[in-house]
């Protein structure tokens, strides 16, 4: 399989849906079992948690020891592909989280983050070095990575006037930076030093402002330099589908559950605007929510504005506010 044709796997592989309240045995195995499904960023923030400080590295060390039993674990082709890329995927985010603000908010000693650190870097050498002896090279591992850079590089993608965005400058530092014979290594390293070198970090660090964007996708490696609050409305959103192609397939899953919004599209078309906004809405509050809670609702805001046809009713804004706040309840359970 091309190195082509496993990104590519990866990045439509299904997720499974979530179990609430989640059946898992502690941390790690609710984080295991979450990224296996398909949310490796969802699980890594669950140890953005105050009450894991003392604790973060035997958690980690814990989750380690059974990610290691996960990818050694036998099966088809492809799903191993999909389930080691998922192991890889998260342990980078719990690495990111620690590079960046969110261990200051968690409260993480330097200490226990670097202990972390060190796990985790070996657990992905250690991987590395297992698929080099099984294919030649670390496929799935440069799959993700790949993955993770095009994420970055997304954001300001199709912008008319050609301006780039800075998290796509730092995606392309990072792709700059990468040691072929020492993959994960390398891409940990360029990562941390983009975010700790970014004078957003450095200001937000130092506590010298709160930040914020008005844009609609790139938000979690935002956060990392210390962001706290986004604005959206239906032209940032029409501008996130630009330059994020795939939010049109999250939005087409939408309809299916929905197929109410497409019997008279003309006449619902305000409703129409609403959900594709929604849609590239909710990732946003996935990524803020613990920001949310670690700063006791003073930061984490999400500011969503209104459809500008409705804005001088009372009526139509309030109708408007309580159906985003409906189906977004809907959404988060």
């Amino acid at each position: 399989m091309s190195r082509v044709d496993i990104a590519s796997l990866i990045r439509r592989a299904p997720r499974e849906e979530l179990r609430v309240p989640p059946d898992s045995l502690d941390h790690a195995d609710h984080v295991l079992r979450t990224a296996l499904k398909g949310y490796p960023e969802l699980a890594a923030d669950h140890l953005l948690n105050p009450s894991l400080r003392g604790r973060f590295t035997e958690v980690v060390g814990s989750l380690v020891r059974r990610a290691k039993l996960e990818f050694f674990r036998p099966g088809k082709p492809e799903e191993i592909i999909v389930r080691r890329a998922r192991i890889y995927d998260v342990l980078m985010e719990i690495a990111f989280n620690l590079f960046g603000m969110e261990k200051e908010w968690v409260g993480l000693s330097d200490e226990e983050a670097s202990e972390a650190e060190r796990m985790i870097v070996e657990a992905l050498r250690e991987f590395e070095e297992i698929e080099r002896g099984e294919r030649g090279s670390p496929e799935v591992l440069e799959a993700v990575i790949r993955l993770k850079i095009e994420d970055k590089k997304k954001v300001m993608a199709g912008d008319p006037r050609g301006r780039k965005g800075m998290v796509a400058y730092m995606g392309e530092r990072i792709e700059e930076s990468l040691d072929r014979e020492n993959l994960a290594e390398s891409f940990l390293e360029a990562v941390k030093r983009e975010i700790r070198s970014n004078v957003y970090y450095v200001m937000s660090k130092l506590g010298m402002c709160r930040f914020g964007n008005d844009y609609a996708i790139g938000l979690r490696w935002l956060r990392r330099l210390g962001y706290v609050q986004v604005s959206t409305n239906p032209v940032l959103a029409a501008i996130a589908y630009r330059d994020d192609p795939s939010l049109w397939g999250r939005f087409k899953e939408y309809l299916k559950r929905h197929p109410e919004l497409l019997e008279d599209p003309e006449a619902k078309a305000d409703e129409l605007a609403m959900a594709g906004t929604m849609i590239a809405l909710w990732p946003n509050m996935e990524v803020f929510r613990p920001i949310f809670f670690l700063k006791d609702y003073m930061d984490g805001m999400i500011s969503y504005q209104l459809n500008p046809n409705v804005a001088a009713s009372v009526e139509g804004s309030l109708r408007d506010a309580y159906e985003i706040y409906t189906r977004t309840e809907e959404y988060f359970r």
